[in-house]
């Protein structure tokens, strides 16, 4: 079990993300119905979990989201995709997709991402999807992943991430 404690400036304090292994979420004491901030908080918690993923040599089919209200009405939602990924670009995207689907106006005090229907790289089916742009992306996330590996989680980070990340605390 991991558990990550947030604390930002931008609304978002003292967050508490949990995970046992393929899902995360982001428990907001202070609700949120900014869709800008939820996303930023769907970044953070989409690197965690491709981080994770690329750890382990493994690779995604479906995406589910999670979004919990002030009033603890929960919604969900999933999606599968064209192709086995585990690129924090590709899963974000889908992410986003569901959480814009979502998302209703109401403030929002918990956020979740799960990745299902995992397989390692040599079950990973070929897809007429993939192009170029998603070869780069691996690349870049291999640099990433490497960078942090080598100076420490924090030292690299996405932009949209920037007001998340610097303010982990990771606890493993």
């Amino acid at each position: 079990m991991y558990i990550w404690f947030y604390e930002t400036p931008s609304g978002f304090d003292n967050m508490v993300m949990t995970s046992d292994g393929k899902y995360l979420t982001a428990l907001v004491f202070q609700n949120s119905n900014d869709i800008e901030k939820i996303e930023e908080v769907l970044l953070a918690l989409t690197e965690h979990t491709t981080y994770r993923l690329r750890k382990i040599k493994m690779f995604c089919n479906v995406v589910s989201v999670q979004l919990r209200t002030s009033e603890f009405k929960n919604y969900s939602h999933q999606r599968k995709l064209d192709f086995s990924t585990n690129s924090t670009k590709e899963i974000f995207n889908a992410a986003k997709q569901l959480v814009r689907q979502l998302y209703k106006g109401e403030p929002i005090r918990l956020i979740g991402i799960r990745v299902d229907n995992l397989c390692e790289e040599d079950e990973k089916q070929i897809s007429i999807f993939e192009n170029n742009d998603t070869k780069k992306q691996e690349k870049l996330d291999k640099v990433v992943d490497l960078i942090k590996d080598k100076y420490g989680y924090e030292t690299i980070t996405r932009a949209g991430d920037m007001k998340h990340t610097k303010n982990i605390n990771r606890k493993d």
